[in-house]
């Protein structure tokens, strides 16, 4: 699951089906805020194979990527542009269940993004805010063997624009720097790599951050060389590139592994955690965040707001794996193994302390 980035004027989410016997779809959904219902506006026929990640462009709201594997040739990654009319019939047609659309909307390949060996961990899409100039919008992917980055030029993703990085055993998840486009922060196990495709080798690291293996990183939007990272010892981390002695800042509130880990892009202090403990948790963080609730208002340090678990949700019954804030700074969804999608808002009270 991923949000539709390039739709900034509602809550839109893409989501992808994981069957081995089914054929996968892709279905996009809209939350309506004002009458608290969920639609959806189309489901696309994905008949290529169980989808394992989605991604979504900045740029162009009806660009995905996914990840997924094919029977005969292994995992795969293609970029895709949402169809507008119905797929051909046949094996990748048909009609679907009364509980659907009359018919199965089409994907459009793109390009493939081939070449990778053994399993694909992750599949990361750069972000270009609105009305910003220069920046070339890029995917990255991890596998088995090494990091892989394609750019976007023409209009178009071409294989000759990938760059590859050296062999780094492990990968298991990564995210981009927003504020170093040539920076690309990977975890090898338990350990944690900035890597700086211009050099085409690791800029910073941090050994061991984890007990076991990191299962996802995110990057502070809003402040240079800070990073969190959750793994498999069910703690979130906090750190700073520039001294990784030891972490800034750690929390718990998961009794299993920590499967998910995301800033809100517009309010730092925001973070969203979830777990294969079927819980997602909304964080308000304020110590490692760039606007302190408080220091804007004046307080003293007496009045001003500590870290604290805002809400624990509990909507699931099966292990969290994917979670995603909508282009919005107040909305944010849920994914779990059993295919259950939940959104959810940010309590008005914490928005009016941010906002007033």
């Amino acid at each position: 699951m991923t949000s539709r980035v390039g739709e900034r004027d509602a809550h839109q989410f893409i989501v992808g089906t994981h069957s081995l016997r089914e054929k996968n779809e892709i279905h996009v959904i809209e939350y309506k805020e004002e009458t608290e219902n969920v639609e959806c506006l189309g489901v696309y026929s994905h008949p290529y194979g169980e989808i394992w990640q989605l991604q979504s462009c900045s740029s162009d709201k009806d660009l995905i990527s996914t990840v997924y594997t094919d029977a005969k040739q292994g995992w795969k990654c293609n970029v895709w542009k949402l169809g507008q009319g119905p797929v051909g019939g046949g094996e990748e047609g048909g009609e679907m269940e009364a509980d659907h659309m009359d018919q199965l909307l089409g994907l459009e390949s793109v390009v493939e993004l081939s070449g990778h060996e053994g399993p694909i961990s992750t599949l990361r899409w750069s972000i270009v805010e609105e009305g910003e100039e220069g920046s070339p919008e890029s995917i990255v992917t991890l596998d088995s063997a090494c990091i892989r980055r394609w750019s976007l030029e023409g209009g178009k993703f071409d294989q000759k624009h990938c760059e590859k990085s050296p062999e780094i055993p492990g990968l298991t998840t990564g995210c981009f720097d927003p504020h170093h486009e040539q920076k690309f922060i990977v975890a090898s196990q338990s350990n944690i790599l900035s890597w700086d495709f211009r050099s085409n080798k690791s800029a910073e690291s941090i050994s061991a951050a984890h007990r076991g293996r990191i299962l996802d990183i995110d990057y502070n939007p809003n402040r240079p060389y800070h990073i969190v990272s959750g793994g498999e010892d069910m703690v979130s981390r906090f750190w700073d590139l520039r001294n990784t002695k030891l972490p800034l800042n750690q929390l718990g509130g998961h009794t299993h592994w920590v499967s998910n880990i995301r800033f809100n892009r517009f309010h730092d202090q925001l973070l969203l955690s979830s777990g294969t403990d079927s819980n997602v948790n909304l964080w308000s963080i304020v110590s490692v965040s760039s606007a302190p609730v408080g220091e804007l208002e004046g307080g003293s340090a007496s009045e001003k707001e500590g870290d604290k678990l805002i809400k624990r949700y509990e909507g699931h019954r099966d292990s969290v794996y994917s979670i995603a804030w909508s282009s919005d700074a107040w909305v944010f969804a849920s994914l779990s193994f059993d295919g259950t999608v939940v959104i959810n808002n940010v309590p008005q009270s914490e928005k009016y302390k941010i906002l007033l």
